[in-house]
């Protein structure tokens, strides 16, 4: 990025100068959805009891000469003001037009933006969408406020006095050694927007004829850039650690530790709110001190990714949803390392906390409420993190692999038909299931139920109400009773990826530990505790019948569960 730049948060009230917009740029394209929108959005904002400015995005202009410009970006934007600001003139005399717009091909459009004259509004496209936006304004009004014309002329009132004081544009003069067409081309072939990262960029390396602040602006640079090449390293498991955020979302990654110092929420709907948040720090405040908070922010990142706790702790309280990054900043300041360990601790413990009746009915949760599956959820990701950090084994969990998938729960056994509706779904179920017929009647001969499932395999002749029968039998054959209460209970219960998920669907125990393993030889992610489960990990080797998901195997994973999760049981306020 070019160093030689003036980069300013500027109220539109104190733009002022003639801008030219350059050959290379096409007229004025907005519709009535965006003047709209636009109108809304600033009367909203012009009405709350605590005024936010409103930010416009950048403008980049070019600087040719005392207050002339060439508008590089934002000829829309800047248009459409200059348009609402003339509507608002027309009842507002005083209300005051500092700039003015001038078209290196298109002449008379400053002429027209000024008189807006209807009879010349089909003479060509750029005066027809100036005039349609000038008819979404009036449009705008009189179905905001319809028949109440006294209203409308206050809303025009508070819209300039809100634009004047409190709407800015990020001022981007870039220097005369920059090319005005290829940036141009940058920043709107393939729509690429200045990202906040760039502009903070800018913000800490604009030029000073000082060399030792040239010294500390190259040192800059160098950070930035390490910092950036490690929040790309390590497979994206250093990123994941971080944040659930898809990469992608941050084209320059740098751009989180901003929005983490600056407590940018998911829902802030300012696409420059970091840049705003940075711009006003440094302006008063100490530039390099920022920087060097920015650089603390990172080291003490990179320090919890190191340490194996802080990683799955702090790591499952952002996999979970429960906390972002920011969250945790706030928490880690000012303590000591045991007080900021029991508060993760805490933290942790609230994740899994949900009121019961009776405490002794906080394990009864069942997959088909909706509340009691993200619970089921949330335990099963505790228990693989805690399982892996307290194991003290070579693995860690991979939040990267986790968070970029959608995941869903597993019934260990499964004792119905859904979804098997197909003649050839049924023939696959059937064929998965018959080796594990066959392994438990491997000293048998002539078994009637292999025979007739044989047999259809071979004709692939199935009739309409065979199938539910043959698969009670199999069901029966394959499960250690017919009881089924158990069936939705958090012990027979694992995570799996959905895509996995819908591929061992309907099976019983047997036939998807089979599948796990296969899944496992090709590469596929299955947690580790999911792994577990049927591997009998937690099975007495004396109750093990290895075929069977019984009333033993589930006693056993439930009380695993709940013997490594009890550290953050213990801490769970059941009052409150």
């Amino acid at each position: 990025m070019d160093n030689n730049v003036i980069l300013d948060a500027k109220p539109i009230g104190e733009i002022k100068g003639s801008f030219n917009i350059p050959a290379y740029q096409r007229g004025y394209r907005w519709g009535d959805l965006q003047v709209k929108t636009l109108l809304n959005d600033l009367y909203v904002k012009a009405v709350e009891a605590t005024t936010r400015d409103y930010c416009l995005q950048p403008v980049v202009v070019l600087k040719k000469g005392e207050c002339q410009y060439d508008l590089i970006d934002g000829q829309q934007r800047l248009t459409t003001i200059y348009i609402l600001l003339s509507y608002i003139r027309q009842f507002f005399p005083f209300v005051q037009l500092n700039f003015s717009l001038e078209y290196e091909t298109r002449k008379h459009t400053r002429q027209f933006l000024d008189q807006m004259d209807e009879s010349l509004a089909q003479t060509n496209i750029d005066f027809f969408h100036i005039f349609n936006a000038h008819n979404a304004i009036k449009e705008w009004l009189e179905d905001t406020f319809p028949g109440e014309t006294n209203k409308q002329s206050i809303a025009l009132f508070t819209l300039n006095q809100y634009i004047d004081s409190h709407v800015k544009v990020i001022w981007y003069e870039v220097g005369n050694d920059t090319d005005p067409i290829a940036l141009f081309t940058r920043l709107n072939i393939g729509k690429i927007q200045l990202t906040n990262a760039e502009l903070i960029r800018a913000l800490f390396l604009t030029s000073s004829e000082e060399n030792d602040a040239k010294r500390k602006q190259q040192e800059m640079s160098i950070q930035w850039d390490n910092i950036e090449k490690q929040l790309c390293a390590d497979d994206n498991e250093f990123w994941s650690f971080i944040t659930r955020k898809s990469p992608k979302a941050y084209p320059t990654r740098i751009e989180l530790l901003f929005d983490l110092m600056f407590g940018k929420s998911d829902s802030e709907r300012d696409t420059y709110f970091t840049f705003f948040k940075m711009e006003e720090r440094i302006r008063t405040s100490d530039k390099e001190g920022i920087w060097q908070e920015v650089i603390n922010s990172y080291l003490q990142i990179k320090e919890w990714y190191i340490d194996n706790e802080y990683y799955h702790k702090i790591g499952y309280l952002i996999a979970s949803g429960h906390k972002t990054m920011a969250d945790i900043f706030k928490e880690s300041q000012g303590k000591r390392k045991s007080e900021f360990k029991h508060i993760l601790d805490k933290l942790i413990a609230e994740s899994i906390t949900w009121k019961t009746k009776n405490r002794d009915d906080y394990w009864e949760l069942e997959y088909t409420n909706a509340k009691d599956y993200d619970r089921i959820s949330r335990i099963l990701l505790l228990f693989n993190v805690q399982s892996i950090l307290k194991s003290k084994a070579w693995q860690r969990f991979p939040f990267s692999k986790y968070n970029t998938a959608e995941w869903s729960l597993e019934h260990i056994h499964a004792q119905n038909s859904e979804g098997l509706k197909t003649v050839s779904i049924q023939l696959e179920w059937l064929s998965r299931h018959l080796s594990s017929l066959k392994d438990i009647h491997k000293d048998e001969t002539g078994n009637e139920l292999i025979g007739t499932i044989e047999e259809i395999i071979r004709t692939g002749k199935l009739g309409r109400n065979d199938f539910d029968d043959i698969f009670r039998q199999v069901v029966n054959e394959l499960s250690e009773n017919t009881g089924s209460e158990y069936i939705h209970t958090l012990s027979n219960m694992a995570l799996l990826t959905s895509q996995d998920n819908a591929s061992l669907n309907n099976s019983t125990f047997d036939v998807k530990r089979n599948m796990i393993v296969e899944m496992d030889r090709q590469g596929a992610f299955i947690p580790y505790c999911t792994k577990m489960v049927f591997l009998k990990y937690y099975t007495k080797s004396s109750d093990n019948q290895v075929h069977f998901w019984g009333k033993a195997d589930r006693d056993a994973y439930l009380n695993a569960i709940k013997n490594m999760l009890q550290p953050y049981y213990e801490l769970i306020d059941f009052e409150a």
